[in-house]
């Protein structure tokens, strides 16, 4: 029986390493800063997806801001025309404006005070010469709280109230971090880690992931 040939060797081809060439950034239309590099074959892609989703862009002119950049996702364009450009760190904005040239952030929302949203001052809860108020009612026992869960669980069975777990936003915007405030059956109330003050979101557990072992 004659003895099988040795395979012939085949030289693996490294990668070629994608270097950021140029960053697609903005605001949504709730003022949350997103951005995204793109390497030298993306770019025309990219400027052209940066018009139609009215989005920024910075060309990278030398390795400090390349490794600036690299602190965000690598994005990429879709078929539509339009960019995957996810959510950024807010302290990470302001240098990236700095380095655009933009003076002030335009598109920044503006803060909304107690007033304007009609909060009541306390010194003005109850007016001069009117009687006080009766004692309330008698109240039914409250339900039992909802389960307070691990701050980072590692098990579905963990999440609970103040849970740190990840929320799917749309099928372009990725998985972010969110806080869980609520829950109602099997349906979670959430609002978004790094954007506390908006609107909250609700989410079925099904629909919920769990953050990866040593992640803050």
């Amino acid at each position: 029986m004659s003895a099988k040939p040795a395979p012939k060797l085949v030289a693996e081809v490294p990668l070629r390493p994608m270097t950021p060439a140029l960053v697609l950034f903005g605001r949504d239309d709730a003022g949350r800063p997103r951005a995204a590099w793109f390497d030298a074959s993306e770019t025309k892609l990219a400027a052209q997806a940066a018009e139609v989703m009215n989005l920024r862009m910075l060309p990278l002119a030398d390795d400090e801001q390349r490794v600036f950049a690299d602190q965000f996702a690598h994005g990429r364009v879709f078929s539509s025309g339009r960019a995957f450009v996810p959510y950024v760190r807010r302290e990470l904005f302001p240098r990236l404006l700095e380095l655009a040239g933009v003076r002030a952030d335009p598109d920044a929302p503006n803060p909304v005070t107690a007033a304007k949203v009609g909060l009541p001052a306390a010194a003005n809860t109850q007016t001069s010469g009117t009687a006080p108020r009766p004692p309330a009612a008698h109240q039914p026992p409250a339900s039992p709280s909802p389960f307070v869960g691990h701050k980072l669980p590692r098990d579905r069975d963990e999440i609970g109230l103040g849970s740190v777990v990840l929320a799917h936003e749309g099928p372009d915007e990725g998985w972010w971090e969110a806080e869980v405030i609520g829950i109602n059956g099997t349906v979670h109330s959430l609002r978004w880690r790094d954007y506390p003050t908006q609107a909250t979101i609700l989410r079925r557990a099904d629909e919920l992931a769990l953050l990866p072992p040593g992640k803050a």
